[in-house]
């Protein structure tokens, strides 16, 4: 007789979590290191540098934050996909998180001249989830709408209060889908026909509508050809 072929075991059995537990703690540093590195090759720091090669530095950061990136999605769809996966049930402030997130990505959307309006010092809206992974998710919805919204555009990160539910939401004025990509864009590895230069992993909204409703929520899209997208 042949051996058996072993019966696929899920996220969260003692086969699994290779990534999370094994590759990711090895490859963040040295990924780390290439990025610095490169990043002192492009602002020359060391000295002058012809523009090209500046330029190819530049392509060799991009690259390694992408890696980087994809090293991190993966051990967090590890995590939560595993059959143990929980989150923190804890009062938190909805505002408070949203205005971190503006202030952790406000250098990033400079860079394209777009403006990110979080809410008002002032406001509240508390609800019952991990902030830590509320932070996650607004970290994925504000740098998607940065990565894919036009120059010189505005990004609205709103509270709303729907019975016994919070509300937060993430509106841009970016190209926005049609109801055939928005009914695929929390698919895993989906990136709407975008190229791997373009950025992104494909991970991060599936991720996050994973981890929206392992805090009792949910995570949906409104949007439209031409009128941006509202991620709530």
């Amino acid at each position: 007789p042949l051996p058996k072929v072993p019966t696929q075991t899920g996220a969260g059995e003692s086969e699994s979590g290779l990534v999370g537990r094994d590759i990711a703690p090895v490859l963040r540093q040295p990924v780390a290191r290439i990025i610095a590195n490169a990043e002192t090759i492009r602002n020359r720091m060391a000295g002058p540098l012809a523009d090209e090669y500046s330029q190819y530095a530049a392509d060799i950061a991009a690259a390694g934050q992408h890696l980087l990136a994809l090293v991190e999605d993966l051990s967090d769809l590890e995590a939560v996909e595993a059959d143990d996966f929980s989150t923190k049930a804890e009062t938190i402030d909805l505002a408070t998180a949203a205005q971190r997130t503006a202030g952790i990505l406000a250098g990033r959307a400079q860079e394209k001249g777009i403006s990110i309006d979080p809410p008002r010092q002032g406001e509240s809206l508390p609800a019952r989830a991990e902030f830590r992974r509320v932070l996650q998710i607004l970290l994925n919805l504000v740098g998607n709408a940065i990565r894919y919204s036009p120059d010189g555009s505005h990004i609205w990160i709103r509270l709303e209060e729907a019975g016994a539910m919070a509300r937060i939401i993430v509106a841009d004025q970016g190209p926005g889908m049609s109801a055939d990509q928005a009914a695929k864009v929390f698919n895993k590895f989906e990136r709407l026909g975008r190229s791997s230069t373009d950025g992104g992993t494909g991970l991060g909204l599936y991720i996050s509508r994973r981890l929206a409703r392992a805090m009792g929520g949910e995570l949906s899209v409104d949007s439209a050809p031409g009128q941006g997208a509202r991620f709530i």
